[in-house]
């Protein structure tokens, strides 16, 4: 059965961002692999620029959707936390044409495009994963296990470090220094457990 051409338009555009980058394609080229007329495209989408945030939408879904499942299904708030680093590695390594696409976005058109990209919906529901951090951290400082620091800067700091790190294995650097997944995930509970966690 025939998906339907809003889905058709969306999973061929992915695939061809992926390999000739935004600005290799058209509406034309998009319309074209899908088999599907020009007009058909631009009647669920206005340009090129919403057929690629839909698809970024689509990606912030699925880390949204790793992140709850992550954190509820851990018991203590240390556990929830290294929960995140665990969904952003499985955003990576499962739904990699997701993350590439989301990462490519953040990097180009927030730089270039954006006049004011804190208004910005993208932006927006990235910041909401930093507040499921967030409150996971106040969680912890309000049973005690955590120390008492600025919530949201400490969603920052783990999401960078876990992103930073994302972005150096994307570029084989992990090989070159002889680290695996599993030693960055020990390192995470490190930082979470003699950082911010309170010592007895």
């Amino acid at each position: 059965m025939r998906k339907n051409n809003r889905q058709e338009i969306l999973d061929t555009a992915r695939k061809l961002f992926l390999q000739y980058g935004y600005n290799g394609i058209s509406m034309r080229t998009i319309a074209s692999k899908a088999k599907l007329t020009t007009g058909a495209v631009y009647f669920h989408f206005k340009n090129k620029r919403e057929i690629y945030e839909t698809i970024c939408h689509e990606a912030l879904n699925i880390l949204n959707r790793l992140f709850k499942e992550g954190i509820d299904s851990r018991e203590t708030s240390p556990k929830k936390l290294i929960s995140t680093f665990d969904s952003y590695l499985t955003f990576y390594n499962e739904y990699r044409d997701y993350y590439n696409i989301l990462m490519e976005y953040k990097g180009e058109f927030l730089d270039t495009e954006d006049p004011d990209p804190g208004k910005n919906e993208i932006t927006r529901r990235t910041g909401e994963l930093l507040d499921m951090m967030a409150e996971v951290f106040t969680e912890g400082v309000n049973e005690g296990t955590f120390r008492d620091l600025d919530p949201h800067t400490v969603a920052f700091f783990l999401s960078s470090v876990t992103e930073g790190m994302l972005q150096f294995k994307k570029f084989g650097v992990h090989n070159t220094i002889g680290r695996d997944d599993n030693d960055f995930r020990e390192f995470m509970k490190v930082i979470i457990g003699k950082g911010i966690q309170k010592q007895s």
